[in-house]
C-alpha cells in the first residue's frame, strides 16, 4: 500500500471512529431506553390498517422503535385477548393501538399517542330506525358483532347491556368480524376508521353502511402504547414514552400515518 493510500485509510478510520463516538453520545443525550439482553417482544394484532397481512401502522412504529432505541424487537401476531394475558404475565413486553380502561391503567403503563373516535358501522337499512344507543337497545332483533377483548371506550357500557341480552356475537379477529358483517350475521360493529376502512372500501361504505359517532362531542379517544409493569420500572417506561413523543414532535408519526390516511386526517389524529 502506498503512503498516500495508507494515509487515506487512516483518515477514513478516524472519521468512522469520530462518527461512532458522536452517535453514541447522541444516543446517551436522548436518554434512550435500556435495551435488554433479549429481543423486546411487541405483540401485533390483526386490526385493519394498524396491522394486516404483514403491514400496517403498528408494524411501522415497531420498526421505528427499534431504529431509534437500538434495541432488537420481535413482533409476534397474537389475538387481542391473548395479548393482554401475555403482557400481564410479562411474556410480552408491549403492544400498540390500545384503548385505556381503569383496569388496564392499574396493570400496565399506558401512554397516549393517537386520537381517533370509535364509530358504529351499521347496515344502512337498519340505520333508518337507529339514531342512538337507546334505539338499538329497544329493537331486540338487532345484534352487534365484536372482537374478543376489544374495549369499546364510551360505548362499552352499551355493549355490556347487549351482552346481558345475548345480542353480541364474539369473534377472534377483525378479518372475520367484517366478513360476518358483510354476510349480515349481525347488524353492526364498533370500530375506528383505521380499522373498518381496511375491510370496507369507500364504495361499500357509501352504498351499504352508515358510520355513526355516538360519543360525546367533548370526548377524545386515544390509542395508547401499553407496556408490562413486570419488565419495565416506571423510569424505563417513561423513556419509551419520551421516544414515542419525539416521533410525534419531529413529524415521524405524521409521515407514518400518511401512508394510510390523508394528511388532513393524520393531522387531526395527532391534535
Amino acid at each position: 500500500m502506498s503512503g498516500m493510500a495508507a494515509q487515506k485509510t487512516l483518515m477514513l478510520r478516524s472519521i468512522s471512529c469520530l462518527y461512532l463516538l458522536s452517535f453514541s453520545a447522541l444516543l446517551q443525550a436522548q436518554n434512550l431506553p435500556t435495551c435488554p439482553s433479549r429481543p423486546i417482544v411487541l405483540a401485533l394484532q390483526e386490526l385493519g390498517q394498524f396491522y394486516r397481512a404483514g403491514v400496517g401502522l403498528d408494524k411501522d412504529m415497531a420498526d421505528e422503535f427499534s431504529l431509534r432505541s437500538g434495541c432488537k424487537f420481535e413482533t409476534p401476531v397474537l389475538p387481542r385477548s391473548r395479548t393482554w394475558h401475555e403482557i400481564e404475565a410479562g411474556r410480552v413486553d408491549m403492544t400498540l393501538s390500545a384503548l385505556k380502561t381503569a383496569e388496564r391503567a392499574e396493570k400496565f403503563w399506558l401512554f397516549p399517542y393517537l386520537q381517533s373516535r370509535l364509530q358504529v358501522v351499521i347496515h344502512k337499512d337498519k340505520a333508518v330506525t337507529v339514531n342512538s344507543q337507546e334505539d338499538f337497545l329497544k329493537q331486540d332483533n338487532l345484534f352487534l358483532g365484536a372482537v374478543r377483548s376489544f374495549n369499546h371506550g364510551y360505548n362499552e357500557a352499551f355493549v355490556q347491556q347487549l351482552r346481558k341480552l345475548n345480542r353480541v356475537v364474539d369473534v377472534n379477529d377483525s378479518e372475520r368480524l367484517y366478513a360476518m358483517l358483510e354476510a349480515r350475521r349481525f347488524d353492526a360493529v364498533i370500530g375506528l376508521p383505521l380499522i373498518y376502512n381496511a375491510y370496507l372500501d369507500r364504495a361499500q361504505m357509501e352504498s351499504k353502511y352508515k358510520a355513526i359517532d355516538w360519543s360525546p362531542e367533548t370526548l377524545k379517544g386515544y390509542a395508547h402504547l401499553a407496556l408490562t409493569r413486570k419488565n419495565f420500572p416506571e423510569a424505563e417506561a417513561q423513556k419509551w414514552n419520551q421516544l414515542l413523543q419525539a416521533m410525534i414532535k419531529d413529524g415521524t408519526m405524521l409521515r407514518l400515518l400518511n401512508r394510510y390516511v390523508s394528511k388532513a386526517e393524520a393531522e387531526k389524529m395527532l391534535e
